[in-house]
Parts: structure tokens; C-alpha cells; sequence
């Protein structure tokens, strides 16, 4: 692969594991960063992750082959009118944020579809910030891309090889797709999660908490991460979210009643299908 480019625009948790594996697996490419946090800057540059730090998006950006939006969703938007009028032609830019649909929109507005190709790597961790990022935190982790439709075959291949390299399962979907998929495996669990947790905090019962073992601490872990960030992500996909919410309250009722019913066959084929299917993940 020629020698690479590549613009980083936000080095968090995910933007700083995406540049440390491509410093690992493409050492000769040249990475500029941008974020807003200074020492997260300086940790990248005196790592060896960055070869160019700045406090600005600037013409530091006018030469590359890729641009990763990597800061929280609605904020990606910002950087779009900035970089419009520094990119190269046949720059690509993409972003890492868990729902397409908005910056789709405005990237169609702003007439870069052909410099656009929708990311989003489905992994994380509870944690933020460039100090708890991993280059393995990619290995083995589903990759989505959501091209438009006048993005380049040629740039979209080498931009999967790139991600394949680093260890990620490349995957494309239409970003609208996209977007119902993700609040069903991802945005609403993270709505059930913190109202679990929120149910036991409102009893007011001290020995619950005591007594929150394994099984509580696994299905709630995901209620540790960011309040700001979930905030925004369920706000830009609050459409789908909602659409699934009503379909699991719906089943929760159904549950209820089968509760107040005394109907243990229900209850057990409730267990025995939600294990058959889980059990093939």
C-alpha cells in the first residue's frame, strides 16, 4: 500500500486505538492530530502516534488521503464546514460516531458525498480518553462502513484493507439500516441498563446494592459509560429508539401479565427461546 496520510480529528478512546494501529501496521504514515485536549496532543505526539499536533483544524489537514472525524456526534457536524474548504479533491473524509443518519444529511447539504464514507467500529470500552486507548481494542471487532452513493469503489476498498489491517471485520450497510440495528443491539441495552440500575438505587435498599453480584454487574457494566456522550447518541437516533422501546415495553407487558396469569409455561418458553437464540451468538 502507497504511503498514507491520514487526519485524526479527535483522539479519545476510539480515535486514539484506530491511529495506534495504524502507526503499528502502516509505521511510514504521516498522522496529524487535532484534539482539543492538549495533553492528549502532546501523550500521541511523544508517543509516536503523531507525526503533526495542532490546536486547530487548519491547513495541517490539506494534504491528506483521510480524514477521521472522531469526536461525539453532534460535534462532528462542526468539523464539516472547516474541512470543506481545506481538503484535497479526492480526500475521504469519514467518522466513527454510532449513528449515520444525521451526518449523512449534512454532508449531502454540504455537496461531499463523494468525500464521505460513513465508520462506525463497534467497540468500546466504559472508559475515555487517548490514555485508555488500545490498538487491540480493534482485533476481531465488526466495522461498518456506510459509502454514499457517489463515494469512490478504489478509496472505500483501501480504506476497508486499512481497517482489515488493524485487525477489524469490515461491514457495509446502508447508514439508515445502520442506524435501526444499532439502537436495537446497542443505543436501547444502554436505556435498559441504566434504568436497572436506577430501579435498585431508587429502593432506597442498601442491601440490594450489597448484594448486586455477577449477573447485575454484567448486564448493567455498559451504565458506566459516558452520560454526555449517551445523552447525544440517543437524542440524533431517538426515532429507532423509540420505535424498539415501544416493541420491548409491549414485551415486558406481556411478561407482566403472564407473571399475574401464574402461566409458568410462558415464563419458561420466554427462558427457553431468548437462550436458544443467545446461545448462537
Amino acid at each position: 500500500m502507497k504511503k498514507l496520510n491520514i487526519g485524526f480529528i479527535g483522539l479519545g478512546l476510539i480515535g486514539g486505538s484506530i491511529a495506534k494501529g495504524i502507526r503499528k501496521n502502516f509505521p511510514e504514515t504521516i498522522i496529524t492530530v487535532y484534539n482539543r485536549s492538549e495533553n492528549s496532543r502532546i501523550a500521541a505526539y511523544n508517543d509516536g502516534i503523531a507525526n503533526i499536533i495542532t490546536d486547530s483544524v487548519d491547513d495541517n489537514f490539506k494534504d491528506c488521503d483521510y480524514i477521521f472525524l472522531c469526536t461525539p456526534v453532534e460535534h462532528n457536524i462542526v468539523y464539516l464546514d472547516i474541512l470543506k474548504n481545506i481538503i484535497k479533491p479526492d480526500c475521504i473524509i469519514t467518522d466513527v460516531g454510532s449513528v449515520k443518519t444525521n451526518i449523512h444529511e449534512e454532508i449531502k447539504k454540504r455537496g461531499l458525498n463523494k468525500n464521505f464514507i460513513g465508520g462506525h467500529p463497534m467497540t468500546g470500552l466504559e472508559k475515555t480518553s487517548y490514555f485508555n486507548s488500545d490498538e487491540k481494542l480493534m482485533i476481531n471487532a465488526y466495522y461498518i462502513f456506510t459509502p454514499t452513493p457517489d463515494s469512490d469503489p478504489e478509496k472505500l476498498t483501501e480504506l476497508k484493507n486499512i481497517i482489515s489491517a488493524i485487525g477489524s471485520k469490515p461491514v457495509i450497510l446502508d447508514y439508515k439500516e445502520h442506524d435501526y440495528l444499532v439502537a436495537g443491539i446497542s443505543h436501547v441495552p444502554h436505556l435498559i441498563a441504566a434504568n436497572l440500575v436506577n430501579l435498585v438505587k431508587d429502593t432506597e435498599n442498601e442491601n440490594m446494592k450489597l448484594l448486586a453480584a455477577g449477573g447485575f454487574k454484567d448486564i448493567t457494566r455498559i451504565a458506566s459509560s459516558s452520560p454526555q456522550m449517551w445523552q447525544e447518541i440517543c437524542s440524533v437516533n431517538s426515532e429507532n429508539i423509540i420505535k424498539l422501546l415501544d416493541k420491548y415495553i409491549l414485551m415486558l407487558n406481556e411478561t407482566k401479565e403472564e407473571l399475574q396469569n401464574s402461566s409458568p409455561d410462558a415464563i419458561y418458553k420466554l427462558f427457553e427461546k431468548s437462550k436458544e437464540y443467545r446461545d448462537s451468538f
